[in-house]
């Protein structure tokens, strides 16, 4: 019978006893301190402590499943509210282009046709209004693409440094 009201006896194996007594010594605690701290390990865990699967794996291969899976719902969340319309607009944008493009072919071979009845005069005017009219489109792409980077940078954590390169706000 135990000497102390607020323990009881189990009764173990002998070879199980041998090994309680060499770790207990090894770790220099007494056997009733091991043992209260395996049965608390395996209860707080939820484990059945004489399968043989390992029942920790078990435990942390389910953790990891579930962070996986937040993970990819996350990844997924991102892709339809970022993403797709990320890739639309790009799409809009080629399809546009390939538009203009054509557009330019048709209106190009149809100016070389009637700039071939134009004098030398009338076509030294004419080139001086192109010169003109791709200065002032190449302006207007500049100041649109400077305006959409300022934008982007306003809604966004990032900024360009005086290289234009991209930096990322640091908060601490």
């Amino acid at each position: 019978m135990p000497t102390n009201p607020a323990t009881k006896s189990v009764n173990v194996p002998a070879d199980t006893h041998f090994l309680l007594s060499k770790e207990a010594k090894r770790l220099q605690i007494s056997q009733a301190d091991y043992t209260g701290a395996a049965v608390r390990y395996f209860a707080e865990r939820g484990l059945h402590p004489v399968d043989d699967v390992a029942r920790e794996g078990q435990l942390i291969m389910q953790q990891v499943k579930k962070l996986g899976d937040r993970v990819f719902g996350y990844l997924q969340e991102q892709e339809r509210s970022l993403l797709l319309p990320m890739l639309e607009e790009m799409l809009r944008s080629r399809v546009t282009l390939e538009r203009v493009l054509r557009m330019n072919e048709i209106l190009v071979n149809n100016l070389t046709q009637q700039l071939s009845n134009l004098s030398e005069a009338q076509l030294n005017e004419q080139r001086e209004g192109l010169k003109q009219l791709r200065a002032q489109n190449e302006a207007m792409i500049e100041r649109q693409a400077n305006d959409a980077v300022a934008a982007v940078q306003q809604a966004g954590a990032g900024k360009l440094n005086a290289g234009g390169k991209l930096i990322k706000d640091v908060t601490v």
